[in-house]
């Protein structure tokens, strides 16, 4: 295991652990977004930062922008395998561009735009705001220039993705929030397509509230959200969605029940022990459950 992944794992599981502890330490997803960004960085000032000419630039960072577009109402039907269609360079534009919850950029990435040249002359912009500008990865028509001068290293450029889902006393009712997780999945999915499988994929749902029983009597939300994690598969509107091969995902669980804390070790699909022993997903896995 490299350090970096060490640094992420480690991180993941220090957040799932505070969860665990103190559910109630987290309001909105944003505090679990924070604090996933604050326990992978700790200790990472070498390995999470790249410094070059007297500039530190962080490889951590929230809401990154994909490096593909999509429609966001057609995640859940899914695209299945007509991912050219959400390709950045497509001439329709097919779509938006979304971001992503976190992400850990790929260093070698950061260090290839350093080193190349930038014509600052014929630019509004300096060197080092040009730098920042590929970086920050906001321009759509630099993150193309830069997929057809070097499409291979294009599809390396984030190491990893995560997703965050937050279930609490007042959404576990909604069935909104199983379309959600259904939804950043298939995000994830084409983020692993577009990069070939390079970016490591991982969708980390956190429940702090019980089962709540729907109007309409239906299985609960927050069951059906954990048995698809569980499974690998759901049923939904008489459709089946299935959580994609590559991607890793977690369901954490910490609530009251009756005044009692209930928390059981997080589930995982994959499970584990059902990978190859090669697989990322094994480190991750025994790292946040022991």
């Amino acid at each position: 295991m490299t350090d970096v992944e060490m640094l992420v794992y480690d991180g993941i599981r220090k957040t799932i652990n505070r969860f665990r502890e103190n559910p109630f330490f987290y309001f909105t997803e944003s505090d679990i977004h924070a604090s996933l960004h604050r326990d992978i960085m700790e200790g990472g000032s070498k390995e999470l930062v790249h410094r070059e000419d007297g500039i530190a630039v962080s490889l951590v960072h929230l809401e990154y922008p994909t490096n593909f577009r999509y429609e966001k109402n057609r995640l859940l039907e899914g695209y299945g395998n007509d991912i050219s269609i959400t390709s950045i360079d497509n001439e329709a534009k097919y779509g938006d561009r979304g971001n992503f919850d976190l992400v850990v950029l790929n260093k070698d990435f950061v260090r290839s735009v350093f080193e190349k040249p930038h014509d600052s002359e014929n630019s509004e912009f300096t060197d080092l705001e040009m730098i920042l500008k590929r970086v920050i990865n906001k321009d759509a028509s630099l993150s193309i220039e830069r997929k057809h001068k070097d499409d291979s290293t294009y599809k390396r450029e984030v190491q990893y993705a995560i997703e965050v889902k937050f279930i609490h006393p007042f959404n576990a009712r909604n069935i909104n929030m199983l379309e959600e997780v259904i939804t950043d999945n298939e995000k994830l999915r084409l983020a692993t397509e577009h990069s070939d499988g390079f970016t490591k994929a991982i969708n980390l749902v956190f429940c702090s509230s019980q089962e709540k029983v729907r109007s309409d009597r239906k299985d609960p939300v927050i069951n059906r959200i954990r048995e698809y994690i569980r499974n690998g598969r759901t049923v939904h509107e008489n459709r089946e969605y299935k959580v994609p091969e590559a991607a890793l995902n977690v369901f954490i669980d910490s609530h009251l029940d009756e005044s009692r804390k209930n928390t059981d070790k997080p589930i995982t699909w994959p499970a584990k022990g059902t990978m190859n022993s090669g697989d990322w997903r094994n480190e991750l896995i025994s790292t946040i459950i022991r």
